[in-house]
This record gives structure tokens, sequence and C-alpha cells, in this order.
């Protein structure tokens, strides 16, 4: 795949990564759903990972020779801002066990299933976006950490989306509201794990000790 339509496909995928971010969180706050809100921050973080992974291919394009570096430096910065994240999540989410609020389940489950489509139309875009990149922006054997980021954090955040969608089934039909919260935790855990891996792997290849 050639680098412009690679390039015009992210910036595809950050759009829609945004406008339905915000229609998450708006809706996750009014109707008091964490599940819901921990997934909208959640998508803000991809799209944050997606800019990054734009902007070092970009850049790896231009400096040829020294992509290694550049994806790695991405992979790193996308897993700082995550770590961030992670943490603001789990603390919102601890704080929902002792100041519970009503939540608006059939409007917020509405959104989360709108949610989880569009993840998965991204993944379907950045997974084949994936498969081709290899060959044409990160031409050697090594693995593009910079890339892998944005694509696993997608696959993850669908995944999150799941959780959510189940947190509020229950919560709605069986009343096991106290789910939401446990949900917005573990999606804050998940993103944390995601994050130490990525920061381990891209901090070998900019200290040096892995070629």
């Amino acid at each position: 795949m050639d680098n412009r339509v690679l390039k015009k496909r992210t910036v595809a995928v950050i759009v829609i990564t945004l406008i339905t971010m915000i229609a998450e969180i708006f809706y996750g706050l009014t109707t008091h759903s964490m599940a819901l809100t921990a997934d909208g921050f959640h998508m803000g973080t991809h799209a944050l990972a997606l800019c990054i992974t734009l902007a070092v291919c970009v850049l790896a394009i231009k400096f040829h020779g020294k992509d290694e570096k550049f994806n790695a430096l991405g992979g790193y910065t996308s897993a700082i801002l995550l770590g961030f994240t992670s943490l603001a999540i789990i603390w919102e989410s601890v704080e929902r066990f002792f100041k519970p609020l009503s939540i608006s389940f059939t409007d917020a489950i509405i959104v989360a299933i709108i949610g989880l489509v569009v993840n998965l139309v991204c993944v379907l875009v950045m997974g084949d976006s994936h498969h081709h990149h290899h060959h044409n922006c990160h031409e050697h054997e090594h693995e593009n950490l910079n890339y892998k980021a944005a694509y696993l954090h997608i696959l993850a955040d669908a995944f999150t989306s799941i959780l959510a969608i189940g947190a509020l089934l229950l919560g709605k039909y069986c009343g096991l509201v106290f789910l939401d919260p446990v949900i917005g935790i573990l999606g804050g855990i998940i993103i944390a794990k995601w994050a130490i891996e990525l920061i381990k792997s891209s901090s070998l290849i900019l200290l040096g000790f892995k070629d």
C-alpha cells in the first residue's frame, strides 16, 4: 500500500474515533455510566495514539533509515499517555463505589453498541493497513511498535466496549449496578497493562538494548 493511502486511512479512522469519543463521553456523563465514560476516554487515548502513529510515520518516511527509532518513540509516547488515562479511569470508577449515581441504562446501552460498531470498523480499516504498512513504511524485519501500538489499542478498545455493554445489560435486567464501576476499573487495568508492556518493548529500542 502506498504511504499516502495509509495516511488517508489513518486520518479517516481518527475523525471517526473523535466523533464517537465525544458522543460516548457526553452520554456517559449525562447517563451516569462509568463504563461508557471509560470507553469514551479510552477511545480518546487511541485517537491520540493514532495521531502519534500518523506523525511518526511521516517522520519515518522523511528521515529514511531512522524509522526504527521513530517508531519506538511513537509507541513509547502512546504508552505514557495511556498510563495516565488508565489511572484516571480507575480513580473515577473507585469513587463511584462510594458515590453511586443512577444510570439511564437504555441510552447508555445504545451509545455503547454504536461505539462497538465504530471500533470494529476501525479494526478492519487499520488491520488491513497494518498488513501493508509492514512492507511499505517499515521495510526491514523489525516490528513497527508505533503502528502496532495504535492497532492493538483499537483491539483493546473494542474489548472494553464489549465489557461496557455487558455491564450495562446486567445492570438493567439483573440489577447488578455495581458491575458498572467494576468494568470501569477492569478497563483501566487492561489499558495500564498494555501501556506497561509497550513501554518495556519501546524502551529497549530507544536505549539501544534491542537492534
